[in-house]
């Protein structure tokens, strides 16, 4: 036996590896123990290592110099003696500050998430588990998260299971910036991540350590027959085995295999309390361990697993705790221990625990209780003592003696933390009901405890509830149940609020000062919202205060409701592809719309426009109506929709579920899936049905889907059936398959009468429903098997097809032929047995045994159906079931007799209530019964209320009609009862009675009171209440034009202005009676008084006394219209109808004016109120009733020719439209345009009108393709929905509009115009334009031969195709559509005689529309302007033997250079010396004003003087060259330019470039002042600013940043010389050619001059390659190909061969070459390499596709560096957006997309966000681009964040604000005080701004700080040295003596001051 050791004080001490020795903390009053008990320790434990502060040797030391043990004074706070180390409380504890002037309790530091370090323990609840996560609820409202092990691979769910209270250990807490989805700002996101493995968890632990009845971490390692092999992964266990038997689990069980995956989620259900399978991890209990004897043989550890019950009142003893060599590391969180309170704390208690050597507190929050009310403890408490340390007064006595909980442990800063909540201390978890739902509301809460800055605890109000037994939980604290305050204190639940959820503020955060003043301790919360109960440790939920999360309708993803409309959502964030994100609530909830859900009609063509009104109408901060399609709560997601047509159908009754999906309703969807086999309509929550491509075509004529119908389209259809079923016998889940039909009225329009080839004979005829076939009349011809029903139960049967003789069915011995029939398998018995009709096999064995193929049927059979339910001809089907044969042959015979007893009905048999009928059941639902089929397909239903489920399939039924509706269509809707014999009728008054009763009734006789039997929409079924018609089966009606409300409302029809109802659809509004219909006040069981017959109608032999109750119709005279023949109506007659319905396109309203009489408005005869028609839905709602006049109907066919047409307006006279008349038309989009392009517009009496496309708007509005795509090719007589897929653009089909006629012919359409001008009386034509003016015109129409313009409806224009643009077009036609608006300048305006017109001239204009003609010098040199004496710039043109021809710079003027005059000496041959195109200067020497001729002279002596202009004028071609690259920039954009004001703002930009370049000029000499600036950077960017763009001049390269521009920039101006002089030498030659036309010869000597030309060519040529020139200026491919051979790594040269190709209009050629050099360059060339990959992206952003330029730009990162690659293509793009002066949306987009994607990239480089700094200040977008500087920070290493500030200071001067520049520097010298760079910097960019004064400002303040500043820095002299000479040169640059003296003085000011220091 060991011997024991002397434990100072209880404490214990073993001796730990060198890794557990910590510090000593060294307390100067504080002394441990005595120094004789040390020194006897140090005896008997030599060479050991303290186990919590070190070794022996160290606490000898520390003994020695020990004073005397400290006690504090005070009466609670006193410090029970103690020989821990530790400190008060433990770790985390502000200790208590004792002094004479002052007495502080300590305060417990709550465990927050920045004080978790790696190893801390903690005790946790599993709040979630998923196979790859699990979340568990921690300490302090924290959150931690366990990741699964995938070394092991096992799921979570198979380790711990919900609800488990398991210590964790922490493995990291870390945070990091996550940016938000939305675009927003990003967000700081917190992470702990914890493990339950034991390998963490025992670390530390030894196996001498281990001690029976010990809890400890385990794993089961596997389960096998007797128990399960757990592995504990303790240190120095060996080879000993940890085993648990199945006897030793205190508790039910439950064994999980591994493939038993769903077995955990049952587990409950089967009330197993522990799961065992492979992984799972438990806190087992130590048995037995094995013997340390030799020879003992056992040598397994034996564990148990204690129910919660058993080891939640298991304690720790300190004895066996600490004998066994337990350390601080060893600490279990979920201990329960004894401990001694030690200390009050301002938050808590500090307590000992085992055996008073470990230190550890309990927080407010874990003592069991919360701050309690006053008036609860005022019998033991005085008013005036304060509360809010109540535990003083609970914790006393023998109280101070409690058990606790240890819930964490932290062993480096020695933190144990203990809890005495009561389902802590019981390891229970408390119920759900304990705390409010989430969302309640809950009001009167009192603040219980402030934590400043972070949050408050709020105390809940009271409610009965059963809290925890006190003892029971507690164990041994008895004296805590009896102490009143404790006990009101545990009563109290708690909820915890956040500061940023507590108050309504416009900042961003709370101020702690409001905060802390709003929720003082005891406050009264007036109200509060739960928004979480996860924190389940602690059992506080979480809650809101702040008013907005309160009110808030949308609290979480749960609350969110699926077809819900949410009205005014913020939009929050427009996303790339063009979706849209909205806050859906005030906590966070967001919402998507997709980008098909933007918009009412899905594009699939030029989007711009769509995404420039997307961005302006979605913009962030602007509000929306959305409504929401789907949401997923578990994921947090949610769908919502912005379409208008969702937004306003199916308010009242979304489909949301398939549940409740009655059939035959109606409703709005949209298409997800659109194939060539259908399409898929979704509604709401995900419900979705399908539309089959056969069905498609047969209901629309649709041939392919995929072409009529796109993604996001808004459908409304009809619900035809929604049935459940099965995926297969092996997987029980439910699926629904819902058909949809797009036939919304029920009958489809398009569906055409089908027949085999049978019908041609005429056969059908001869058979009818019901006929008898006598025996051995049909013949089998063909077996069709029955099909199984894919994926659902059931089957479809199958059928024989028979052939019947025609000779069997007429009397005619001629009648021949054969008649094919259909017999269904279910025909053949009265019943069939269960087991048969079980599957298809068992039904087709069955039948196939009686019918054979090729035999006769021996028995009779019946003609089941000839047609369809809806009157289609079908095959003839025939039935061979007895009962049915015999009742068809009963019938015949009654038929005879005139008495039925067993009907056998079709769907024109006039049927009664209580009629007896025979059918046979053709399909069983279950959830509504039995269906039963009759005659002709004619269904009725037996609900399963009434017996249809009891029916059999297939059987023969007789039922009882127990109701009906034969007013809802072709059939009548009937209910039947199941009987089994029909029994004997009540006697009723025989049909005849009844007849003879309806002959007494005449229209007009009173009838008295009706009672209401039913009402519908278009009748209400009464009955007769007089005593007259008593005994009589009389059927009476009222129909809806008949009636009147009985409240006596307004007849008339409502009109509604400015409504804010939802405009409802006219098929809704028929399906319900809405306030304005006049059965609106009607009832079932209502009487209606004093009714009148009208009508008596007869319809299959059934008569119907029509009623009314109007009261015009209770006078004799006045009775209402009741007409058989609509025809009968006189012209001119008044009628009123009742509003059934809205026309699509408002073409007019349908009216029902008497029962069978319907009529129609047309709009135009409707209204004069175009707002009026334009909105019918609104203004005109169904149900109301309007009187209207009768108009002549001109229809002899199709179906208005039994329509009433009717006009609502006054009866004027109709006249027919003149010249001045200002009418309401319609537009419409189907009659073909007259003239295109034109609006055809319908005028009322059918006349129609034209308006040209240039009388839509007034000139000076005009927009570009106003009518959309225009089609010449449409055709009348289009239907309406034929143009939904018509680009139709503002002027829609349908829209009415106000117009004036201008003209009227005799037999075409009459000339309208919709100008405003127009509409107040000017009718006078435009005038035309004048010669050299500037016009808009629209396109006719393009064709090879040029494009014809029209300038207004009698003025045409026409364009020659060289003169639409300076570029090559390779498509003008597409480029110049019919309706495009263009630019041009007017060349000629002649007169013609119009060819349409004989009596009318047409005046035609001859334009041109290139930009270089539109913007050409207005003031070019004339002959006038030119002076004898002056020098001029000019030409070549032409060459010959006497002179030399010039051509002035701009001007058109030529001269003669004549031979004397070409040099100063003799030339024999000016071919030579001069070319054509060559730039020559000239002299005037002679004018002659009367032949309009000038002699020139190009002497050198001439221009001796004009050296020193050589170089200016040098400088100004540079900037001319420059300039006109610029100019053919914005020219290459005219193409994509649809702007009307274009020549103007070309204009005027040019001359704003102008501008820039003279401001350039001038701030050119101050930018050399920068050049003392420490900054390199900013210097290096002003040059790179100033420096020329090399290649713009000739291809438009942007060359980017290159050291030779200078030099390829001269080198490519001459290059581009030489192409330019063939195109010149061409103009010019024709030009000089016309001048020589008088001379004599002309031809032959021209032929002479060209072929000598010819031959001085081939001459020029040999000499140039005989001395190696011929390459300085190549000319063709060949001379490039000898450059590129002999220097194949100039990049110079790759590019202008590929400049060379340009110009030749092959870009394919171009483009070959930039993929030649890069093979050809050698690697080593980076750069060279690089310039030519910049100007092929150059050439792919000019001429290529977006397509081939992002391709450009990924193969040129992969052999580049990227990052520079991406700085080019975004300086490109850049100059794109300046060139469209950020006009162009769709470049603003793409250069945007660009720059965030090179960010994205390159985010640790600062110069890719430097460059998007200056393209958004460039761009005037200030505040994106400060929130761009501050997400840069989040990206850039810190020690760039000063540069990258400093350069955004130094560009907010050049392109923002110098007062935000100023406010920039300043924080910047503030915090870097001795960069004197910085501070250059800052006064170079003061200066050139020109303030000078501010610059002496910072120099002053540096020199001589205030006294106020107490960051004085001391700068070395050095830095002072280099201050005061930048100082001096400014000075002297730009300040007087004056000022530079007084820089001396400061100088020598500083030098003085700091000598005598």
């Amino acid at each position: 036996m060991e011997e024991e050791f002397s434990f100072p004080r209880g404490g214990s001490e073993r001796p730990p590896a060198a890794s557990e020795q910590v510090s000593t903390i060294k307390k100067g009053k504080d002394s441990s123990a005595s120094s004789s008990s040390s020194k006897a320790n140090s005896r008997k434990r030599s060479n050991s290592a303290d186990f919590l502060f070190g070794s022996k040797e160290e606490k000898k030391k520390r003994t020695k110099t020990s004073g005397k043990k400290t006690s504090s004074s005070g009466n609670n706070s006193k410090v029970v003696a103690s020989s821990s180390a530790l400190p008060i409380g433990g770790g985390g504890v502000l200790q208590p500050v004792q002094s004479s002037s002052s007495k502080k309790p300590a305060f417990i530091e709550s465990i927050s998430f920045q004080k978790l370090a790696k190893g801390t323990k903690l005790l946790g609840i599993v709040r979630e588990v998923a196979k790859d996560y699990a979340v568990v609820s921690l300490p302090s409202m924290l959150t931690g998260f366990i990741r699964k092990d995938t070394k092991l691979g096992i799921p979570l769910n198979k380790v711990v299971s919900v609800g488990q209270f398991l210590a964790v250990v922490v493995v990291k807490a870390t945070s990091e910036t996550v940016k938000t989805k939305d675009g927003g700002k990003p967000q700081m996101k917190r992470r702990i991540e914890v493990s339950v493995s034991p390998s963490l968890m025992n670390n530390g632990i030894t196996m001498d350590m281990l001690h029976e009845q010990m809890v400890i971490r385990g794993k089961i390692r596997s389960v096998e027959d007797h128990g399960c092999i757990v592995d504990l992964q303790v240190s120095g266990l060996g080879g000993t085995s940890c085993f648990l038997k199945y006897e030793n689990i205190d508790g039910a069980y439950k064994i999980i295999q591994e493939e038993d995956d769903e077995e955990e989620d049952k587990q409950q259900d089967e009330g197993a309390e522990f799961i065992l399978n492979q992984g799972r991890i438990y806190d087992f209990t130590i048995k037995s361990l094995p013997g340390k004897s030799k020879n003992e043989a056992i040598n397994i550890i034996q564990v148990e697993l204690e129910r919660v019950k058993m080891r939640r009142q298991r304690t720790v003893d300190p004895a066996t705790h600490l004998s066994c060599g337990h350390t601080i590391r060893t600490l279990t969180p979920g201990m329960l221990l004894d401990v001694d309170v030690e200390h009050f704390a301002r938050n808590g208690l500090c307590v000992s625990l085992l055996g008073n050597v470990y230190r550890g507190s309990i927080d407010s929050g874990h003592l069991g209780g919360y701050l309690p009310q006053q008036d609860k403890v005022k019998e033991i408490v005085n008013k005036s003592d304060s509360l809010e340390m109540w535990w003083k007064k609970v914790f006393v006595g023998k109280n101070r003696k409690i058990r606790a909980r240890l819930i964490a442990v932290d062993p480096g800063t020695k933190i144990i933390r203990l809890s005495l909540l009561p389902h802590i201390l019981a390891l229970e978890r408390n119920d759900e009901d304990d705390l409010p739902a989430v969302g309640s509301i809950i009001e009167n809460a009192r603040v219980v405890r402030l934590d400043p800055g972070v949050g408050a605890l709020l105390a809940l109000p009271e409610k009965s509830h059963d809290n925890m037994d006190i003892d029971e939980e507690v164990g041994e604290n008895e004296g805590l149940k009896a102490n009143a305050i404790f006990t009101a204190a545990s009563e109290i639940r708690c909820a915890y609020v956040h500061i940023s959820k507590a108050i309504d503020v416009d900042e961003k955060r709370t101020p702690e000062a409001l905060f802390s003043k709003t929720f003082a301790l005891n406050t009264t919360i007036p109200k509060l919202r739960i928004l979480s109960k996860s924190n389940w440790l602690e059992n506080v939920a979480s809650c809101a205060t702040a008013e907005s999360i309160i009110s808030s309708a949308v609290l979480t993803h749960s609350d969110l409701i699926p077809g819900t409309v949410y009205k005014s959502v913020p939009v929050i964030a427009t996303l790339e592809g063009g979706g849209v994100l909205v806050q859906l609530g005030g906590m966070g909830v967001k919402g998507f719309i997709p980008a098909t859900h933007i918009f009412d009609k899905t594009s699939s063509g030029d989007n711009s426009y769509r995404n420039k009104i997307r961005m302006e109408k979605y913009k962030v901060g602007n509000k929306v109506d959305v409504r929401c399609l789907e949401v997923k709560p578990n994921e947090k997601k949610c769908i919502v929709t912005a379409k208008k047509s969702l937004l306003t159908t199916d308010l009242d009754d979304p489909v949301i579920d398939y549940e409740h999906i009655v059939p035959g309703r109606l409703a709005t969807g949209f298409v997800t899936s659109a194939t060539k086999k259908g399409i898929v309509v979704t509604f709401y929550n995900n419900v979705h049905g399908r539309i089959s491509a056969r069905q498609l075509a047969e209901e629309m004529g649709v041939e392919d889907p995929t072409i009529d119908y796109k993604i996001g389209d808004v459908l409304k259809v009809r619900i035809v059936e929604s049935a459940k079923s099965t995926y297969n016998d092996d997987d029980d889940s439910d699926y629904y398959v819902l058909r949809l039909s797009l036939n919304i009225s029920g009958i489809s329009e398009n569906k055409k009468v089908r027949q085999s080839q049978d019908r041609t004979n005429n056969l059908h005829s001869l058979l009818s429903p019901g006929m008898v076939l006598p025996a051995k009349s049909m013949k089998i011809v063909e077996l069709i098997p029955s099909k199984e029903k894919d994926g659902s139960d059931g089957f479809i049967a199958g059928h024989a097809l028979v052939s019947v003789k025609a000779k069997y069915l007429s009397n005619e011995k001629s009648s021949k032929g054969n008649i094919t029939c259909k017999l269904p398998f279910e025909q053949i018995f009265d019943s069939y047995d269960e087991k048969a009709i079980e599957s298809a096999n068992n039904f087709d064995a069955i039948v196939q045994k009686i019918l054979i193929v090729g035999k006769k049927i021996a028995q009779e059979g019946m003609v089941l159906a000839t047609s369809s339910v809806k009157g289609l001809p079908i095959t003839p089907i025939v039935s061979l079931k007895p009962t049915l044969i015999k009742i068809a042959k009963a019938d015949s015979k009654d038929a005879s007799e005139g008495s039925h007893d067993i009907l056998l009905p079709t769907p024109r048999t006039p049927l009664y209530m209580g009629a007896y009928v025979q059918g046979y059941c053709t399909r069983i639902d279950p959830r509504y019964g039995a269906f039963i089929r009759f005659l002709d397909n004619l269904t009725a239903i037996v609900p399963k209320l009434k017996g249809g489920l009891t029916v059999g399939l297939f059987d023969t039924v007789l039922c009882k009609i127990a109701a009906m509706d034969v007013t809802s269509g072709h059939a009548p809707k009937i209910l039947l009862k199941r009987v089994k014999s029909p029994k004997k009728q009540i006697k009723i008054l025989p049909q005849k009675s009844n007849n003879l009763l309806v002959e007494k009734i005449k229209p007009g006789d009173d009838l008295g009171d009706v009672k209401v039997e039913s009402i519908n929409f278009a009748r209400a079924a009464v009955t007769l209440m007089d005593k007259r018609f008593e005994g009589y089966a009389v059927k009476a009606r009222v129909h809806v034009t008949m009636a009147e409300p009985v409240t006596g409302c307004s007849n008339s029809m409502p009109v509604l202005i400015n409504s804010d109802d939802e405009d409802p659809d006219f098929v809704e509004e028929k399906e319900k009676i809405s306030s304005y219909h006049p059965f609106h006040s009607w009832s079932v069981g209502g009487i209606i008084k004093d009714t009148k017959c009208v009508a008596i109608d007869v319809r299959d032999g059934i008569s119907y006394i029509e009623l009314t109750n109007r009261a015009e119709a209770r006078g004799d005279d006045d009775i209402p219209t009741f007409v058989e023949d609509p025809r009968s109506l006189k012209a001119g007659s008044i009628v009123s109808g009742v509003i059934t319905a809205v026309s699509k396109k408002n073409q007019g309203i349908w009216v029902q004016i008497c029962p069978g009489c319907t009529g129609f408005i047309p709009g135009l005869e409707l209204t004069r109120d175009v707002d009026m028609l334009n909105n019918m839905s609104k203004y005109f709602r169904v149900g109301g009733r309007i009187k209207c006049t009768v108009l002549p109907n001109q229809a002899t066919e199709g179906p208005f020719k039994k329509v009433v047409r009717l006009s609502a307006l006054d009866s004027d006279k109709k006249t027919k439209p003149t010249r001045g008349d200002i009418m309401i038309g319609r537009v419409n989009r189907n009659i073909k345009q007259t003239n295109a392009p034109s609006l055809m517009i319908e005028l009322p009496e059918g006349y129609i009108g034209r308006c040209d496309i240039t009388e839509l708007e007034e000139v000076d509005d005009w927009e570009n393709m106003p009518l959309g795509k225009v089609s010449n090719e449409e055709e009348d007589g289009a239907n309406e929905d034929s143009i939904n897929r018509l680009n139709e653009g503002e002027y829609r089909h349908g829209l009415y509009v106000q117009c004036r006629v201008l003209s009227t012919s005799g037999t075409g359409p009459c000339e309208v115009s919709l100008r405003g001008s127009r509409l107040e009386g000017d009718l006078d034509n435009d005038l035309p334009p004048e010669e050299k003016e500037i016009v808009h015109a629209f396109v006719v129409n393009t064709n090879k031969k040029g494009c014809f313009l029209r300038l207004s409806r009698n003025i045409e224009g026409r364009v020659i195709l060289k003169e639409l643009s300076d570029s090559f077009l390779p498509d003008p036609v597409s480029m110049f559509p019919p309706g495009r608006l263009v630019v041009g300048k007017v060349k000629k305006v002649s007169t013609t005689k119009d060819k349409r017109k004989k009596s009318s001239n047409k005046t035609i204009v001859d334009l041109d529309l290139r930009e270089s003609v539109i913007l050409e010098d207005q003031n070019k040199i004339g002959f006038e302007d030119i002076e004898e004496g002056q020098k001029y710039r000019g030409i070549v043109t032409r060459i010959e033997s006497y002179g030399v021809f010039v051509r002035l710079e701009n001007s058109d003027v030529s001269g003669l250079v004549h031979l004397s005059e070409c040099s100063d000496d003799y030339i024999k041959n000016l071919s030579s010396l001069y070319d054509p195109g060559d730039l020559v200067k000239v002299l005037v020497v002679k004018i002659n004003k009367e032949d309009r001729r000038i002699g020139l002279s190009m002497k050198a002596s001439h221009f001796e003087d004009d050296e020193s202009e050589d170089e200016s004028d040098s400088d100004d071609e540079s900037d001319d060259d420059q300039n006109a690259a610029q100019m053919a920039n914005f020219a290459d954009d005219s193409d994509d330019s649809d702007d009307e004001n274009y020549a103007s703002k070309l204009a005027q930009r040019m001359k704003d470039m102008e501008d820039e370049e003279e401001s350039d000029d001038d701030e050119s000499t101050s930018s050399d002042d920068d050049s003392s600036s420490d900054d390199s950077e900013s210097d290096d960017d002003d040059d790179d600013d100033a420096a020329p763009q090399a290649m713009d001049t000739n291809v438009g390269f942007d060359w980017g940043t290159n050291n030779d521009h200078e030099k390829v920039h001269d080198n490519f101006k001459e290059f581009s010389s030489s192409y330019e002089s063939s195109s010149d030498e061409e103009e010019d030659d024709d030009d000089d050619d016309n001048d020589d036309d008088a001379k004599k010869g002309h031809k032959s000597r021209k032929k002479a001059t060209a072929k000598k030309q010819q031959e001085k060519e081939i001459a020029k040529m040999e000499q140039r390659l005989a001395d190696g020139t011929a390459d300085e200026r190549p000319e063709t491919s060949a001379d490039f190909e000898r450059l590129l051979a002999s220097d194949p790594n100039s990049s110079e040269n790759w590019i202008k061969f590929m400049a060379f190709h340009l110009s030749l209009a092959d870009i394919e050629s171009a483009r070959a070459v930039a993929n030649r050099a890069f093979d050809k360059i050698e690697f080593r060339q980076e750069g060279e390499k690089l310039n030519v990959w910049t100007a092929l992206l150059t050439l792919e952003n000019k001429y290529g596709t977006p397509k081939s330029f992002n391709d450009t730009i990924v193969r040129a990162s992969q052999h580049n560096n990227p990052k520079q690659v991406y700085l080019r293509v975004c300086e490109m793009l850049e100059k794109d957006v300046d060139n469209s002066h950020g006009g162009d949306t769709a470049t603003v987009s793409r250069a945007d997309e660009m720059f965030a994607k090179m960010c994205k990239k390159f985010k640790s480089k600062k110069t890719v966000w430097i460059a998007h700094f200056k393209y958004l200040l460039k761009s005037q977008r200030h505040e994106e681009a400060h929130e761009l500087l501050k997400r840069s920070f989040q990206s850039l290493p810190e020690y760039k964040h000063v540069e990258s500030m400093s350069k955004f200071a130094q560009l907010e001067y050049e392109f923002g604000s110098p007062e935000r520049a100023r406010t920039i520097f300043d924080a910047l010298l503030d915090k870097n005080r001795k960069r004197m760079d910085l501070l250059f910097v800052y006064v170079d960019k003061e200066i050139k701004h020109g303030e000078i004064d501010i610059a002496r400002r910072i120099f002053e303040k540096i020199v001589n700080p205030p006294s106020s500043d107490k960051k004085k820095v001391a700068f070395s002299d050095k830095q002072m040295k280099s201050l005061f000479k930048k100082w001096y040169k400014i000075e002297d640059q730009h300040g007087d003596e004056k000022t530079k003296l007084r820089v001396k003085l400061a100088a020598k000011e500083y030098v003085e001051k700091t000598s005598k220091a």
